[in-house]
């Protein structure tokens, strides 16, 4: 059973083409970098000889630069799709420099009850031809995301063709996978005693990965979150100033407008907080849709709390509509990650985080570049915005310069550069490996004898 977690990303102009190439709006580089540096040491001048393929649901658009990074550091690079988009995604799709098709697949909707209180759609991919698919593409590599039957499809194919190797890239959180019996935990383990290497989209999943799932250190390679470059810029944020005080709170929250991201009793919270507090005002933007959005619209509020519906937002049209308000506020129940965060960071946007979100707990730093709560605590939301509005202009300007900093080197590039060491350390020459630390770690690995 193949899920994919919400990546929290809001863009317009849906569309279903499945054609190889779209021509989106934004610009982007007329090539990719194959250079790989960073976490492999010295550049890597030459691709690496071989042919991956990696096999995924969809194709994100903050994705896409990750794995066009991965293309360029390996002779062939092949994309495998589950769906051209899922029903409950609205973008332009951008498949611009990779090699895609798409596979015949079987998908089923189903709730996810969560220990934190929310239901919550699921997207349950089954695909019919994986077989048949990778012995047309005879790949070096298999990278398949997440723990379900597109991978059992994948470790099926190498234990087959015992010199391909197998990458599991894994998406989660304690948090996240609070809940999941011990059923699933069992047959999740016995598949990833099959993979070669198994990669972690940050500590929390990592940790997980090693107390749970009981995966071997010298398996675990990093493929973390990234914001696309195209859009966000990498200067830092200019200096900002006001009347010396923070009456009010321009406030945005990005993402679907479910039980699961906590929109409504976020809303209440803030009710509740204006009604005490009447000379601050807020006001609230929700940029995203959803199933709670009729509620939203008919909330009563109080005249210091203006709750503002804007629908998705373009990729594109981002960054302009993050630059017009002060701090991001994300209330999630549960998010095995939460690109915002990255996004907001790289625009100089501190961020409010839930706790109950990776990125939060990994980026976010109380007073620094923002601040967390936890939503299931009324008290929890009225302390974070007491901070907010009791934070002068030489504190604000240096948490926005925080944030940028926080994120600066958080690259597609460097997020591809985990997925990259895991290939050369699985196909290199060990003792070829320009990074001491992975040399020691795979030549350990391998018993590999020193030529």
């Amino acid at each position: 059973m193949d899920t994919q977690d919400d990546r929290d990303r809001v863009d317009g102009d849906a569309s279903s083409s499945r054609h190889m190439d779209t021509n989106p709006s934004m610009d982007r580089p007329s090539t990719v970098d194959p250079r790989v540096s960073n976490t492999l040491g010295d550049s890597v001048d030459q691709p690496l000889d071989v042919r991956v393929v990696f096999m995924t649901h969809y194709i994100p658009l903050y994705q896409v630069r990750v794995l066009q990074a991965i293309a360029g550091s390996v002779r062939e690079f092949h994309v495998l799709l589950s769906t051209p988009i899922e029903p409950n995604r609205d973008f332009q799709l951008d498949w611009s420099g990779l090699n895609v098709n798409v596979q015949k697949n079987f998908m089923l909707r189903r709730p996810w009850k969560h220990t934190s209180g929310f239901v919550d759609d699921l997207y349950v991919h089954f695909p019919t031809d994986t077989q048949a698919q990778l012995r047309r593409l005879k790949p070096d590599i298999v990278m398949s995301l997440e723990l379900g039957a597109r991978s059992v499809g994948a470790a099926q194919y190498c234990r087959k063709n015992p010199d391909a190797k197998l990458i599991l890239c894994t998406y989660m959180s304690e948090h996240s996978e609070q809940g999941r019996g011990w059923m699933r935990r069992v047959l999740r383990r016995r598949l990833i005693r099959q993979a070669d290497a198994v990669t972690y989209n940050g500590p929390s999943c990592l940790r997980y990965l090693r107390d749970r799932l009981l995966v071997p250190g010298p398996k675990l390679f990093p493929l973390p979150y990234a914001a696309d470059d195209r859009v966000f810029a990498v200067d830092p944020p200019h200096r900002t100033a006001s009347d010396g005080g923070r009456q009010l709170g321009k406030l945005l929250c990005i993402g679907q407008l479910s039980d699961r991201k906590g929109v409504v009793p976020l809303a209440e919270q803030l009710v509740a907080y204006c009604r005490q507090n009447p000379n601050r005002h807020i006001e609230l933007t929700f940029a995203g849709e959803g199933p709670k959005r009729d509620a939203l619209e008919s909330m009563v509020t109080p005249d210091n709390l203006q709750l503002h519906l804007i629908g998705n937002v373009a990729s594109t049209e981002l960054r302009k509509t993050l630059a017009v308000h002060d701090a991001v506020i994300s209330p999630t129940l549960a998010d095995e990650w939460l690109l915002v965060v990255n996004e907001a960071f790289h625009a100089g946007v501190p961020v409010i985080g839930s706790v109950y979100a990776q990125a939060v707990t990994t980026l976010v730093q109380d007073d620094v570049n923002g601040w967390r709560f936890d939503p299931l605590q009324d008290a929890s939301i009225a302390s974070a915005m007491d901070r907010y509005f009791d934070t002068d202009d030489v504190a604000w300007n240096a948490m926005r310069q925080a944030a940028f900093r926080s994120v600066r080197e958080r690259t597609p590039h460097w997020a591809a550069s985990g997925a990259i060491r895991a290939i050369h350390a699985l196909k290199a020459d060990p003792w070829r490996l320009p990074d001491p630390e992975l040399r020691s770690r795979m030549t350990a690995k391998l018993a590999v004898p020193q030529p």
